[in-house]
C-alpha cells in the first residue's frame, strides 16, 4: 500500500490538473491578458525564424526526393531517376524557345521576420532565403550527381541589389547557370515581382542606359584558360572529342556591362541578382563542372541529345559512381 500512494497522489494530481476548473484558470495569472496575446501574435509573426525551420527550408527538396525514392519499388529506381533528370535538356536557354534551359523556380514573401525597420526585405534575408532555392535548383538539375556520391560546395556569393522588395510581397526567385569555367560554376539567382497589371514594359523602360550598370558575368575576374563559347558550340575545335570535354562556357543571354536590365523576359519586376560560384566534388577530388552536368543527362551539344545520360548510365552499371567521377586517375585538389 505504501508503494501505491505516491503512485495515486500522482493520478490524482494529473487529474486534477486537467479538470475543468483548473482548464479554465489563466496561465501565468500575474501577467495582464494584453500582454500574453501581443508575445503569442509576435510569435506567430516570426514563426519562419523559429529554430529548426529554415533547416527544413533548405532540405525540404533534399526530404521529398527521398520520400518519392523511399516509396519507389527497386525495380523502379532507375525510371525515376530518368525522369527527375535533365536528359537531353540544354543548359542555357533556346533562342526559339524550344527549351527554357537548367531553370528552378522558389515562391517566397516578404514577411514579417524578413524585413527591415524600413518595411522593406532586409538585405541579409536575400541570402538566407537564397539557401532553399539553390537547393531546389541543385536536387532538380543533378540528382544522378548526388547518387554517385558526389556533392557541391558554395565558393562565395555576390549581390546586386536593384530596388527594394515591400513587406508581405509575393516574390520568385529563379536561379539558372550562367556559366562555367575548368573549377567553378556560376549560378545567377533573380529575385523578381510581377506586378498586378501583369503587362511587359516597354523596350525603352526595360533598358538603361550606362548610368547604372550590373557587373557582367560574362566578364570574369580571373582569366580563363578559354575564351567563353556560345551554348551550342565547344570552346575549342580542335577535335569533337577533345572539345567536348574542354572549355568554359557562357550563357549569351545574360546582359552586359553597357545596359541595365530592370525587367525578366517575361516582364517581371527584378530586385536583386546574385551570383553564387559553386564546384562539385567527390571526396576532396574537384569534378569539373562540364563533366558533373553531362553525367546528370545535360546535352552540351544541342537539345535532345541524350548520348550523354546513355553513356553514364552505361558506366553507372558497369562500374558504380566511384569510376564514372574518375577518382580512380585523379589525385584530390
Amino acid at each position: 500500500m505504501q508503494v501505491l500512494a505516491p503512485l495515486t497522489q500522482a493520478s490524482q494530481w494529473l487529474a486534477s490538473s486537467f479538470s475543468s476548473e483548473t482548464a479554465s484558470q489563466s496561465l501565468l495569472p500575474f501577467i495582464p491578458r494584453p500582454i500574453k496575446l501581443a508575445f503569442l501574435l509576435v510569435l506567430v509573426l516570426n514563426a519562419r525564424s523559429w529554430p529548426g525551420v529554415w533547416h527544413f527550408r533548405v532540405f525540404k527538396s533534399v526530404i521529398n526526393y527521398r520520400l518519392r525514392e523511399l516509396f519507389t519499388k527497386r525495380e523502379d529506381s532507375e525510371k525515376l531517376i530518368t525522369a527527375l533528370s535533365p536528359v537531353g535538356r540544354s543548359v542555357f536557354p533556346i533562342a526559339d524557345g524550344s527549351d527554357s534551359g537548367a531553370i528552378s523556380v522558389l515562391k517566397a514573401w516578404a514577411a514579417l521576420d524578413d524585413c527591415d525597420f524600413n518595411g522593406h526585405l532586409s538585405n541579409s534575408c536575400y541570402a538566407k532565403n537564397l539557401d532553399p532555392a539553390r537547393m531546389q535548383a541543385w536536387v532538380e538539375w543533378c540528382p544522378s550527381l548526388f547518387q554517385d556520391g558526389a556533392w557541391v560546395a558554395l565558393g562565395g556569393a555576390h549581390y546586386h541589389y536593384i530596388r527594394e522588395i515591400p513587406m508581405n510581397a509575393s516574390y520568385e526567385i529563379r536561379v539558372s547557370i550562367g556559366g562555367w569555367d575548368d573549377k567553378w560554376i556560376y549560378l545567377v539567382a533573380k529575385f523578381v515581382t510581377h506586378s498586378q497589371s501583369k503587362s511587359k514594359p516597354n523596350k525603352s523602360k526595360a533598358t538603361l542606359t550606362t548610368a547604372t550598370m550590373i557587373p557582367s558575368i560574362t566578364t570574369p575576374s580571373t582569366p580563363l584558360i578559354t575564351e567563353p563559347s556560345t551554348p551550342g558550340e565547344p570552346a575549342l575545335g580542335v577535335n569533337r572529342k577533345a572539345a567536348l570535354l574542354d572549355a568554359s562556357r557562357v550563357d549569351t543571354k545574360l546582359t552586359s556591362k553597357p545596359a541595365l536590365r530592370t525587367h525578366d523576359d517575361d516582364g517581371a519586376l527584378i530586385h536583386c541578382i546574385a551570383v553564387s560560384t559553386y564546384c562539385c566534388k567527390h571526396g576532396r577530388v574537384t569534378i569539373p563542372p562540364k563533366i558533373a552536368l553531362a553525367i546528370s543527362g545535360f546535352s552540351l551539344t544541342e537539345v535532345g541529345d541524350s548520348s550523354n545520360w546513355e553513356n553514364a548510365k552505361r558506366l553507372r552499371e558497369r562500374d558504380g559512381g566511384e569510376q564514372i567521377l574518375g577518382t580512380e586517375s585523379r589525385g584530390g585538389c
